[in-house]
């Protein structure tokens, strides 16, 4: 690949929060009439809508061509190729071999009480680790944990145990009823005297996101535990420090919504501030923080490499640089060092799809646009004869990209990935070629409609498909088909993905013309005023949590593995969306987590 073309063989509620404070869409066209079809089709915006009319000088004939004027790239190609990465990695790796050893002893002691030894693995799997421990968690889950849940015992211990047993289980795909709860609740609901129990309502709190649909007993553990940790922080009733500031956090994003590398990083500097914490456990933790993220360093300065080779962004100077976030989503998605082929192909796959999605929503004309769709749906190197010059770059560096992709499966592993592969390319730019007719024609889609293209066009489709032919064993048709078709698991944390996104990104869509996103469907479908919408749409995105938790337990077509890094995608989309989009336009908060996860190592003494 590069210059020369070569050709391969082959709620939200409290995360909701959050989102409130994003910008507004400013100037939604309140004062433009829209035409309402009774039998509730697409509504089309009749007047100009007020928005901003900024181009650059980039012309085609009659044509004047859009630019999005994001701003550019805050880690070039010569500072990832310098960055330092001299770790005695055989020295660290010995000693850190000698502290998995202590922790996993620590794990097995037979004498541990049951809290303690939950406590071990809580602060095991927020320290980052969770990937050295899995077999010795699960064989402690089953021999320790669920007889005393599965027979209502482990309530003596209190509300903080129970929680945070329900909580490892639900997140380890154990099938246990909210049902042990009932214990802490009296004339239907839950007793006065928790309510100043700060770990256990901490506890409770976080295990209320592991909910399903229609366990209202979790709904109600987390409007209670919420409304009584508010309460205690705002009467300063909560005396350490640590254990505020934990709260804090989890009321912002609760740790399972949280992307689970950077929460280490986070967790690790609380940890060594406990009075009572574990020296060996905090070492390790530290080691392996260092020598993981020394291996993603070698991995960006490969992909880096492959970004200039490839040489769009030199190309098109309408597209957004931005290998270092792409990177940053794929460590999201797959933070466990052995899935470095995973990471790789979601960099390469979304740092595609950020350059493709900006010709569809900025630069191309509708025609030019219906040209690079049907050459991508007849994935045949031919078809670049039909493109203009532009067009010409991406669908080469898309179709080596993907072929490459799907002939390093079938090296490794004898699996033929490309059909499926091609397949969700031909389905996401027939979902961005639907979304720029709808906004090039001023229509604002029915919601259900948009939600339905939205979940594609999100791209997580075209994430996820080689993940899981880069992490699963077995490959099935069952599952195959499921992927492709965006069912189950797949679905939900597509629409995570979207729903996130549009609830930050909508301002400046709107701003450079677009009208399609589900904000506008929603007030315009709905009559709703934007925080209604939004209030909405957060309630939209823990239904899909809540059925994602489902599938977690009761899914069997997809290997743990992946059934992980499909929920990972919508962690690192709430964490990508928090505060703005961390994509498009990354402030100082984006810059501070990239440094803090794959720039910075932890000062060990």
């Amino acid at each position: 690949m590069g210059g020369t073309q070569q050709f391969s063989s082959a709620t939200l509620i409290a995360s909701a929060n959050a989102s409130y404070r994003l910008p507004l869409i400013r100037n939604f066209p309140q004062r433009s009439t829209f035409l309402v079809n009774p039998n509730n089709k697409a509504l089309s915006l009749t007047t100009t809508c007020a928005v901003s009319t900024t181009q650059d000088a980039q012309f085609t004939e009659n044509n004047t061509r859009r630019s999005a004027n994001y701003q550019p790239n805050l880690w070039d190609f010569e500072f990832l190729q310098s960055v330092e990465n001299d770790l005695q990695v055989e020295r660290l790796e010995e000693r850190a071999r000698k502290l998995e050893e202590e922790v996993r002893g620590l794990m097995k002691k037979v004498e541990i009480e049951p809290l303690s030894l939950l406590e071990l693995m809580d602060n095991v799997e927020r320290l980052g680790l969770t990937y050295k421990f899995e077999e010795d968690i699960k064989s402690a889950l089953n021999n320790r944990i669920v007889p005393l849940l599965h027979h209502h015992t482990i309530n003596k211990y209190g509300l903080h145990a129970t929680a945070l047993s329900f909580r490892f289980l639900r997140q380890h795909a154990f099938h246990v009823s909210p049902d042990v709860f009932e214990s802490f609740k009296e004339e239907g609901k839950f007793k006065k005297e928790i309510s100043g129990d700060v770990l256990g309502l901490l506890n409770l709190y976080e295990a209320s996101y592991l909910g399903f649909e229609g366990e209202t007993i979790l709904d109600e553990a987390r409007a209670f535990s919420a409304t009584h940790l508010k309460n205690l922080l705002q009467t300063n009733q909560v005396q350490n420090k640590v254990i505020a500031e934990k709260v804090r956090h989890a009321l912002e994003l609760p740790y399972h919504r949280r992307v689970h590398r950077l929460e280490a990083r986070w967790f690790i500097e609380r940890y060594e501030q406990k009075e009572a914490h574990d020296g060996a456990l905090l070492e390790l933790a530290k080691l392996d923080f260092n020598m993981v993220q020394s291996v993603m360093k070698k991995e960006l300065q490969e992909l880096s490499r492959w970004w200039r080779e490839i040489g769009l962004t030199s190309k098109l100077d309408f597209v957004r640089d931005r290998l270092m976030e792409v990177y940053f989503w794929a460590l999201g998605m797959a933070p466990h060092p052995q899935l470095t082929e995973c990471r790789k192909a979601v960099t390469k796959m979304f740092g595609l799809v950020t350059i493709i999605d900006d010709v569809y929503d900025v630069y191309g004309t509708l025609d030019e646009l219906q040209l690079f769709t049907d050459a991508v749906d007849r994935w045949d190197v031919n078809a670049v004869e039909t493109l203009p010059d532009y067009m010409k770059l991406c669908y080469l560096a898309l179709y080596n990209s993907v072929n490459d992709t799907a002939y390093s499966t079938l090296r490794e592993k004898g699996d033929n990935s490309l059909p499926h592969l091609a397949k969700s390319w031909r389905d996401l730019c027939k979902a961005f070629l639907q979304e720029a007719k709808w906004s090039n024609n001023k229509i604002i889609p029915p919601f259900d409609a948009y939600i339905k293209n939205a979940s594609v066009s999100s791209s997580g489709g075209a994430l996820l498909a080689p993940c899981y032919f880069s992490v699963t064993q077995d490959i099935t048709s069952q599952a195959i088909d499921s992927i492709t078709n965006y069912h189950g698991i797949v679905r939900s944390s597509c629409a995570i993905f979207r729903l996130c996104n549009d609830l930050a990104t909508s301002a400046a869509e709107l701003e450079r013309g677009e009208t399609t996103n589900s904000i506008t469907s929603y007030m315009t479908e709905n009559g709703t005023t934007e925080e209604e919408a939004r209030e909405s749409l957060g309630k939209l995105i823990d239904q899909e949590w809540k059925k994602m938790n489902r599938d977690v337990v009761l899914e069997s077509a997809y290997p743990n593995v992946f059934k992980e890094i499909a929920i990972n995608m919508a962690r690192v989309s709430h964490c990508t969306y928090q505060y703005g989009d961390g994509l498009g336009r990354p402030d100082d908060t984006a810059e501070n987590r990239i440094k803090l996860s794959l720039i910075e190592p932890i000062p060990i003494n």
